[in-house]
Formats: structure tokens, C-alpha cells, sequence
């Protein structure tokens, strides 16, 4: 039978009546712990503005959804559920008393009212009403009034104390007026993510992705500049072959055929490049050859690729290993839902994640005794979890079953001594049995663990003497290492990025054995050509030439448009000399058209000298930047992506990355032309000088 809270000693122990109520209880610590995380927060904010990429928060152009039916529709937590009351701390705001606790306020733009709603109801989130006054926020913001804007997030971040965005938005609204707060809303963010399983996948598989996507792109386009850079060479065998039985030009119309037409009959971009860079294996520099090895390894591991990110995606679906499990943490109760995992619950009953669902639906819905069952079956799958543990005690606390609670308690210490909430709910049963000593000692141990925990507490009695228990969610660890373990069906068709469902090159298996199969027809035709018609370059102009199309001058090939400036000389220093006088006339028109390539493309600069790898490096943060533009930089989403349709970042921060891309682009390009330019100058002179000492000596 319940005492009156007056009378009640968790009253008395809790201090029950005398103090404001504290922020939500009901899982494990949800405080900030600001100064003591100020200068982790700093150190990590780099990291923390990366997230704010992936999670792809500022670049999403869906508008919130109505939360007025929602709300309207909302009903009272069911009788049992311990749920935590928050002190309202907003100057000249009312307190509502608990006899309006039933109703959701009618008024969808008083925030006060909301705050206190969900304090008085004890509700741990309400999600829909918190993305409202967010973007309520964003539009205040719009319009200029900022410190109106700053209390609106401010309060969504109170709503859903699980909502990311408002505190990345409030960091960078206040980095530079209040960099202390900035840096406190960081840090609120870094425990967030700490504590949370989804944000992690989240942040994990988008980062995952990003990194894939990117090294796919970068390593793609510098295949394809560099085919496009050696396409002389390419087509020059074939020219000359073809010139056997066909007119010259038809067989240089043809030579681009070859080359063109297989990018436009559908097979994708990495296939025909594949086959070109192993056809040019014999002419390819070192770093030439890693970069064709690299882009064959990667599509021939694209299915691999797949299944792990299938694996990723599991958790946001309705299917094992977590059957939609995580997503409960927050949710209000449902009999549907308990019904739901009830039969999961019978259907696969070697699965902890649905039976701990079970039990955390239950409980909130006050069937103790299905929550109980839950429990202990979750507890013989996870034996020792000292979280699965506290909760079951405080199933059996609630069931009037203290001495059973205090020795469950006491195992969750034993498994972890720095559980803070066990040693809390270890007092309150110790207080039921009038066991003020060893409450103390018990309050003791939790308040030097956490002592925002503790001040939480206070005052957490019910009206009705039934007392307020810290719950805790499972922790990350139980879900990555399910994810880790987990198998996607053979027969499933992966689950992929938007982006990439259309692609050829992630259709599985027959194309990664297309793509080997390319890579060594194309090495093997490659060297027989090479070793039948071997190519050089003109040592005047750089043409490609043959044996057939070439005119030696000992030791040197030149093409038959050199061979006819020296006019019929036969002296071989008089010669070169001629040859190189006019080398800067003849490769000017190269040159301006090499530059302006290398102005408009990233990259191209660099690989027009061989430097591959700086090359590849610039594509990659050109394909990130440009996948974050596109907003295609953060699939995995954790929850509706919500924003003003307009809301854009200022043009400068998306022009500046774009210029950093290109200004080093350019001056390594200016870099290696000049050193070129000087190697030129220096060849020069040195043949002058050559040329000068012949005539002296003759």
C-alpha cells in the first residue's frame, strides 16, 4: 500500500516537496557536465563540425511535418511510469498544476506551456512538437531576431533532449558572441553521442560512405584524365593499323570511335577506363600502373563493399538483428507496440534486443509482471549486464519486492562499480525498508559518481507515493558488437545509398569478374601491340610515333614534321640545335590548351606532369565538397531531416572551399611548368653550347 508523500520515507530521504524537480531520471545521467567537458568539447570540435556534415542537417529541404494533430491526439503516460519532472527555469513563466497534466497545451507557440507539459507529465521527449519550435527557431533566425531565435532552439533542445540539431545550430549561432556556450552546446553534443547508439551508426556509416565514395570518385576521374591525357598513344597503334587497309583519315575517324564508344554504350565509366589504363600498361609510370591496380581492386570489392553497408542500414529497418528495437528509447508507450514485440518475443526468443524491448514497452506501460519476464530472459542472453540488471530491479522495487530489488542492485554494482544509477535505486530500496544508514552510504557513492544524477532526484516522489526509479537504456556496446556479428541474407537484395542503386558498377558480382576480365584483355593486347609496334615520342615536338611514322637521327626518334624543319641537314649537332631553337614555336598551342584544361579541372595540371597521387587527392576533397553540395554526403539518416526549404549556408562558405581546390590546383600546376619551362631553357643552352664547340673544332 502506498504512504502519503508526507509520510512516505523516499519522501523524506528525496526531499520530497522541498525542492524544484529535476531534469529527466529515466535514463543514465542526461546532464552536460559542462566543466568538467569544456576542454574535451574544444579539442573535439573539428570533429563534432565533420558530423554536422554527414548528418547532412543544413543541406535537407524538407519542411517540418504538422505536429498540431499529434499533439492534439497525445494522451497521458500510463499509471506506473516513473518518468522525470523538470524544474522550470524560464523567468515569469506559470507553472501549470498537475490537474492539466492530461491535456497538451492548445496553444502550438507557447513554448513555456510545452516545457512545462512535458515536465508536469513526466514525458522523457516529445520529439514532434521539439522539431517545431526548431524550426520555429530557424525562421526567427531569418528574420534577424536572434536571441528570440537562440530561446526557441534553446527549448527544442529541452523538448527532445536526444535532438542533435539544436545544438549544432546554437554552436555556430554563438561561436562568436558566446564562445563558453558554444562550447557548452558541443559538449552537450559530444554526451549525446556518447550515450547514443543511433547517433553513432549514424555518424559511423556516413562517414563510411563519404570515405568510400569519395576514394571511388577521385580514383575514377584521375583514370579517366589520364586516359584522356594519353589518348595519343591509344589511338596511335590503332591508326596505324588500320591505315594498312583504310584511308588515313577514315582510320583516324575510327581510332576515336574506339575510343568513345565504349563510354556511351552503357557500361558505365570504370569499365572502359579499366580497359584503356591496361591497354597503356607498358607506357604507364610506376604511380600510373598503383592507380589502375587500386581502381581494379575497388570495384572487384564492390559487393564486399555492399554487404557492409547493408549491414549498416539493417538497424534502420524493422528487421534482425534489432527488429526496430533502438528506436524505443523515446517512444511513448504503445500496447500495438508491446503486442508487436510480445510475438517477436515468442517467435525468436533467443534474441535479447526483443526481449529487452519487450520489458522496456511493458514497463512503461505498467504490466510489471510481462516486464519482469522480459527482464529475466534478457538477463540469462546478456548475463553480468549490470544496466539490464538495475532495471529488473527496479521492476521488482515497483512490485513492493524490495529485498529481491536490493540484492539485483547490488549485482549491477558488483558488474559495474561505476554505475551511479544502481547505487541511486539502491538507496530508494533501502529507504522502503527504513534502511536510512545504508541509503546514505548508497546516495554517497552516487553522488561523487555523478552528481547531476543525484540533484535529478530530487523531489521525485509521485503524488501518490509511488516512487521514481532511474531506468537505463542498453548500452552501445551490446548493439555494435550484434551489428558486427550480423549476416545479411545471401538472397537479400542490399540495401544501398540512393546514389548508388542505379549504378552498374554496384550490380554485384558479374560486373566485378567484367571488370577483371577487361583489365586482362586489355594488359594482354596492350603489351602484343606494344611488342609489335613499339611507340615512342618525338624528341622535339612529343608526338607519339612508330617506326613506321618515325625518322631517327641516331639515337633519337622524331616525327616527320620535325624531320622536315631541319631542312634536309645532316649534321646531327647543327641539327638538333635548329630543332631546339624552335622547340618553345612549336609547343606553345600544348601548352595554352593544357592550361586551360588545367584551370577548369582539379587535378589535371598535376597529372599532365605524372604527379598522380597530389592529382587523386584534390578530386577527392573536390567529389566530398561536391558531394555535400548535392546533399548525397549523408544517407544514413537517424531521423527526418528538417529545415527551412530556402535554408542554404552563406555563399562564401560554399565558395571557399571550391577556391582553396582550385588555388592549389593551379599553383601546383604554375609549380611544375615552370620546373618543365626551366628543363627546357637548360636543354637549350646545353645544346648552344654543344653546337658552338662543333664550329670552333671544325
Amino acid at each position: 500500500m502506498a504512504l502519503p508523500p508526507e509520510n512516505d520515507p523516499l519522501s523524506i530521504a528525496s526531499g520530497a516537496g522541498t525542492q524544484a524537480p529535476g531534469p529527466d531520471p529515466h535514463r543514465d545521467s542526461r546532464s552536460r557536465r559542462l566543466d568538467r567537458r569544456a576542454p574535451a568539447a574544444a579539442a573535439l570540435g573539428a570533429a563534432l563540425l565533420l558530423a554536422a556534415l554527414l548528418g547532412g542537417a543544413a543541406g535537407a529541404r524538407e519542411t517540418a511535418p504538422d505536429t498540431a494533430p499529434a499533439a492534439e491526439a497525445r494522451a497521458a503516460p500510463p499509471p506506473g511510469t516513473a518518468r522525470a519532472v523538470r524544474a522550470s527555469s524560464r523567468p515569469g513563466s506559470v507553472r501549470r498544476s498537475r490537474t492539466d497534466s492530461l491535456n497538451p497545451p492548445a496553444d502550438l507557440r507557447d513554448l513555456s506551456a510545452w516545457l512545462d507539459y512535458k515536465a508536469i507529465s513526466r514525458l522523457a521527449a516529445l520529439p514532434q512538437e521539439a522539431r517545431l519550435f526548431y524550426r520555429r527557431g530557424l525562421m526567427v533566425r531569418e528574420s534577424g531576431r536572434l536571441d528570440e531565435a537562440v530561446q526557441l532552439v534553446r527549448g527544442a533542445a529541452e523538448l527532445d533532449p536526444t535532438f542533435v540539431a539544436p545544438h549544432l545550430t546554437l554552436a555556430s549561432w554563438l561561436v562568436l558572441h558566446e564562445p563558453g556556450q558554444a562550447v557548452a552546446q558541443l559538449a552537450s553534443l559530444i554526451e549525446l553521442v556518447r550515450r547514443s547508439f543511433t547517433l553513432q551508426l549514424a555518424l559511423v556509416a556516413n562517414a563510411l560512405y563519404l570515405v568510400l565514395q569519395t576514394w571511388f570518385l577521385a580514383i575514377l576521374a584521375a583514370g579517366i584524365l589520364i586516359v584522356a591525357l594519353r589518348q595519343a598513344e591509344l589511338r596511335h597503334g590503332w591508326h596505324e593499323r588500320l591505315s594498312r587497309t583504310l584511308t588515313p583519315g577514315y582510320a583516324r575517324l575510327l581510332s576515336w570511335a574506339f575510343l568513345v564508344v565504349p563510354y556511351a554504350l552503357g557500361l558505365g565509366l570504370a569499365l572502359p577506363t579499366v580497359a584503356f589504363l591496361a591497354f597503356l600498361w607498358p607506357l604507364l609510370k610506376t604511380a600510373e600502373r598503383a592507380l589502375l591496380v587500386a581502381l581494379v581492386a575497388t570495384l572487384v570489392a564492390v559487393p564486399w563493399i555492399t554487404v557492409e553497408m547493408d549491414r549498416h542500414a539493417a538497424p534502420l529497418q524493422d528487421r534482425e538483428p534489432f527488429y526496430g528495437v533502438m528506436a524505443l528509447e523515446n517512444e511513448p508507450y504503445s500496447p500495438a507496440q508491446q503486442q508487436r514485440l510480445a510475438a517477436l518475443g515468442r517467435a525468436h526468443p533467443g534474441n535479447p534486443f526483443v526481449q529487452f524491448g519487450l520489458a522496456w514497452t511493458a514497463r512503461l506501460g505498467g504490466d510489471l509482471s510481462t516486464a519482469e519476464g522480459a527482464y529475466r530472459r534478457a538477463l540469462e542472453l546478456w548475463p553480468g549486464d549490470d544496466r539490464v540488471t538495475n532495471d529488473l530491479g527496479n521492476v521488482l522495487t515497483l512490485e513492493g519486492r524490495y529485498d529481491e530489488a536490493l540484492e539485483y542492485y547490488q549485482r549491477a554494482i558488483a558488474d559495474n562499480p561505476s554505475n551511479a544509477a544502481a547505487y541511486l535505486n539502491l538507496s530508494q530500496a533501502q529507504t522502503r525498508r527504513y534502511d536510512f544508514r545504508g541509503a546514505s552510504e548508497a546516495l554517497s557513492h552516487a553522488s561523487a559518481l555523478d552528481f547531476d544524477l543525484l540533484r535529478s532526484f530530487q523531489g521525485e516522489a509521485t503524488d501518490s507515493g509511488v516512487m521514481t526509479v532511474a531506468d537505463q537504456w542498453l548500452s552501445p556496446r551490446h548493439f555494435w558488437s550484434a551489428l558486427m556479428e550480423y549476416q545479411p541474407p545471401p538472397a537479400a537484395r542490399p540495401a544501398l545509398p540512393p546514389a548508388w542503386r542505379e549504378r552498374v558498377e554496384c550490380s554485384g558480382w558479374p560486373f566485378g569478374l567484367a571488370v577483371l576480365g577487361s583489365a586482362l584483355a586489355g594488359l594482354l593486347f596492350g603489351i602484343l601491340m606494344h611488342r609489335g609496334l613499339p611507340l615512342r615520342h618525338c624528341a622535339h615536338c612529343g608526338r607519339v610515333v612508330c617506326r613506321r611514322c618515325a625518322e631517327r637521327r641516331r639515337a633519337e626518334a622524331f616525327c616527320r614534321s620535325c624531320a622536315g624543319d631541319t631542312g634536309g641537314i645532316r649534321a646531327p649537332e647543327l641539327a638538333r640545335t635548329l630543332l631546339v631553337a624552335h622547340r618553345p614555336r612549336v609547343r606553345r598551342t600544348g601548352r595554352w590548351i593544357r592550361t586551360a584544361f588545367a584551370t577548369l579541372i582539379p587535378g589535371f595540371g598535376l597529372l599532365a606532369f605524372r604527379k598522380v597521387w597530389a592529382a587523386v587527392f584534390l578530386l577527392g576533397v573536390a567529389a566530398a565538397f561536391a558531394s555535400a553540395a548535392l546533399n548525397i554526403a549523408a544517407p544514413f539518416a537517424y531521423e527526418p531531416r528538417l529545415c527551412l526549404p530556402d535554408q542554404m549556408p552563406p555563399p562564401l562558405v560554399m565558395l571557399a572551399p571550391w577556391l582553396a581546390i582550385y588555388a592549389v590546383s593551379i599553383l601546383g600546376y604554375v609549380v611544375e611548368s615552370a620546373r618543365a619551362e626551366a628543363q627546357v631553357v637548360a636543354s637549350l643552352r646545353s645544346a648552344r653550347g654543344r653546337g658552338s664547340h662543333s664550329r670552333r673544332a671544325a
